[in-house]
């Protein structure tokens, strides 16, 4: 939890720094639908799992702040990070399970922004993310059990952190419309015991509303 919090704060205090250089700040107010997925692997052998395993449909919503470092006639760089809360989790094709967590996620973009002669932009962005998760539930054929946090292999389903990269790609209208899909890769083993193996992957697709905060 103490390393979670860490991260968190680490990102965080990215995020500030760069508005010393900035300049047209803007923030972005979306939500969208999910299409997750979970890398796994068992024992101490590369075992290919995947086909036993199928996409987990969800939701996301959030808010990201925009930095613009470097502006020209027709191009943009910028830096964007914010807070996303979002499902990840799993489908099992053999059986009735469907595994449900619930993360908020810390995402950091550098952004390259074309500006078109109608001054709406396309845009495209990569950085790193860091997520913490705070509740879930793992449903069965006939039960359903909450999941549990932390990183004791005993007593805890999953462990809390998660990291890995991130990007996107995305349309700007001049009237503040946003359409956007992004795909976040997780690099950290969620599962708190050796035998296994477990990362996340999620698609989102997102629809929001950018406000300049300059005007």
């Amino acid at each position: 939890m103490k390393r979670t919090a860490s991260l968190f704060i680490i990102a965080l205090f990215v995020l500030t720094s760069v508005k010393v250089m900035a300049q047209y700040p803007s923030v972005t107010f979306f939500g969208g639908a999910n299409m997750a997925t979970t890398d796994w692997k068992f024992g101490n052998e590369d075992t290919d799992v995947e086909d036993s395993y199928k996409a987990l449909y969800g939701m996301n919503i959030g808010a990201l702040y925009e930095y613009v470092l470097n502006k020209d006639k027709s191009q943009e760089i910028a830096v964007e990070g914010g807070l996303i809360f979002e499902n990840k989790g799993f489908n099992r094709k053999s059986t009735d399970n469907k595994t449900t967590m619930y993360f908020i996620d810390v995402p950091l973009y550098v952004k390259y922004l074309h500006r078109f002669r109608s001054r709406n932009k396309l845009y495209v962005g990569a950085g790193p993310f860091v997520g913490m998760g705070l509740f879930g539930n793992a449903d069965l054929s006939n039960d359903s059990e909450s999941l549990k946090f932390g990183n004791d292999p005993i007593d805890h389903d999953y462990k809390r952190l998660d990291y890995g990269v991130t990007g996107k790609v995305g349309f700007l209208f001049l009237n503040g419309f946003n359409m956007c899909v992004s795909y976040d890769y997780g690099f950290a083993d969620i599962k708190p015991n050796e035998i296994q193996e477990a990362k996340t992957k999620v698609l989102r697709l997102s629809l929001g509303y950018t406000i300049r905060l300059d005007d």
